[in-house]
């Protein structure tokens, strides 16, 4: 990438409609009260939606209505919202009603409740991930306190500066760090080959300093620009994850990679997978648009 007088601005814009799953627990209700937060600050209309399992006693899913309603209600008194049970897979039903809504941001807590082993909501946020095409908040912790610091993860890829835009656009009010973790292509097979710990160490020097130089241009287009730009050695699924941990980030943003053809539905980057297993904050999935790289 040429280094030009300005970089092209990256203006992703806030949500509209923010869906959220629920499976009527309190760990749920975190994402519930976090989607509710996100919905006031952005002025954005707010759908939450309880997914049942199919061949229920028919009062269940009136009981299910009620119960969400209780939810929202505790979490939601200042937004337009609507209450949604549904019955059948919960990914395929939070799908189909996002793209109803025409929902730009999916929420889910990152543990679920007590339904059966394989249903539970802790144990879909990665198959929700794989499968949306808008982005996905999963949720940890408590939503009483709006996000302070944000850890924004990039790559080499256009679409993770815009992953790290829809970020920024989540959380303007938050102090934004972007960081970009990188490794020496071939570092093991240079040691191998003889190179000495010295040249090897050179050479980090000088491939640390063009990411450096690279990053700091490409953060400079996206509105507004991080607080902060970390360029560190290291694995990104290792280094992610404990730099949100070190630097008290409340959210960590991040892409999922490119995704290719019929299959491109079913992967998902080992870093985002990593950091939504590793981090102990929430974390924003984003996915590329369908036409980025």
């Amino acid at each position: 990438m040429s280094h030009q007088a300005g970089a092209a601005p990256v203006r992703p814009g806030p949500p509209r409609h923010v869906l959220v799953a629920t499976d009527l627990s309190g760990h749920a209700e975190r994402a519930v009260c976090r989607a509710a937060a996100l919905a006031a600050e952005h002025g954005a209309v707010l759908t939450a939606v309880h997914v049942t399992e199919p061949d229920l006693d028919p009062a269940l899913p009136a009981h299910a209505g009620d119960r969400l309603r209780a939810q929202l209600d505790r979490c939601a008194e200042a937004v337009e919202r609507h209450a949604v049970v549904r019955s059948g897979s919960i990914v395929a039903e939070l799908l189909d009603e996002a793209g109803v809504r025409g929902a730009d941001l999916l929420v889910v807590g990152a543990h679920g409740g007590h339904r059966r082993t394989g249903s539970l909501l802790g144990g879909i946020p990665q198959d929700l991930v794989r499968a949306s095409d808008v982005p996905v908040l999963v949720v940890r912790t408590p939503s009483g306190v709006p996000y302070g610091r944000v850890l924004l993860a990039v790559g080499a890829s256009t679409s993770s500066f815009t992953a790290a835009g829809t970020g920024i656009a989540l959380t303007p009010d938050a102090e934004h760090l972007l960081v970009h973790a990188i490794t020496v292509p071939g570092e093991h097979l240079l040691l191998m080959r003889g190179m000495g710990e010295h040249e090897l160490e050179q050479l980090r020097g000088a491939s640390e300093e063009r990411a450096r130089t690279e990053t700091e241009h490409r953060a400079a287009g996206l509105v507004p620009p991080p607080a902060h730009v970390l360029v560190t050695p290291g694995r990104a699924e290792d280094a992610v994850p404990e730099l949100a941990d070190r630097y008290g980030a409340g959210l960590v943003v991040v892409g999922t990679g490119a995704r290719h053809g019929r299959l491109g539905r079913a992967l998902l980057g080992g870093v985002a997978r990593h950091v939504m297993q590793e981090a102990v904050c929430d974390v924003l999935v984003v996915p590329p648009a369908p036409h980025g790289g």
